[in-house]
């Protein structure tokens, strides 16, 4: 039984050790910037992957897939893992997000269901990454968003016409299934060296 217990409290303290790199990295909501900005963001980790979740604020009419077609970029580390175009407030010939390019398994969602006409009253689009690979140590985000220049494309509109920002940017960097097997049985043998001591428990081992 003081066994048991020991091993229980050890796999106990190793889930809550690697889910202490889980959270929220960054609240928000932040500032509306206007296009043709970025957004930094820095946090540390030593996992090797991590899930990644966060909405996407637009305000007045960021635009989607049109003439005055506005793009959002996601780097990580310096590597494009996401680019894209949503009608937040702006319009758009298509009703879907518009997905140039993605790595992670990212799920969208549209949650102020903002359809394909212009209404000039924001929006928001979420995403969740299901596991991106990370540097062991610092790890940087950047959130980009740029409108599409002339003559093909309207061009950079301002703050008077469209913004853009970000919230709830959470991380969930959790060890490897490996990792997580080669940290419990080394708990495992350190708690029951612990118990041997304890209890006087001697063990023998024959060659045959």
């Amino acid at each position: 039984m003081k066994l048991r217990s020991i091993l229980a409290g050890l796999t106990l303290s190793t889930a809550l050790a690697a889910s202490a790199h889980a959270g929220i990295i960054y609240a928000g909501p932040s500032a509306q910037l206007a296009t043709d900005t970025s957004l930094p963001l820095s946090f540390n980790s030593s996992a090797p992957t991590t899930a990644l979740s966060f909405t996407l604020d637009g305000y007045r009419s960021l635009d989607g897939h049109n003439f005055y077609e506005d793009d959002f970029t996601l780097k990580l580390n310096g590597n494009v893992i996401f680019e894209g175009t949503f009608n937040l407030g702006g319009g758009s010939n298509t009703s879907q997000a518009v997905v140039i390019s993605s790595v992670g398994g990212v799920t969208l969602g549209n949650p102020t269901s903002n359809g394909l006409v212009v209404g000039f009253n924001g929006g928001q689009e979420t995403f969740s990454f299901a596991s991106l690979a990370l540097n062991g140590g610092l790890n940087t985000l950047e959130f980009h968003y740029s409108s599409l220049p002339q003559p093909n494309h309207a061009g950079f509109q301002g703050l008077g016409d469209e913004g853009w920002g970000v919230e709830k940017v959470n991380v969930s960097a959790v060890p490897e299934t490996s990792t997580w097997a080669m940290m419990i049985l080394g708990f495992a043998g350190v708690g029951f060296m612990a118990y041997r001591r304890r209890n006087g428990v001697g063990m023998s081992l024959r060659l045959a």
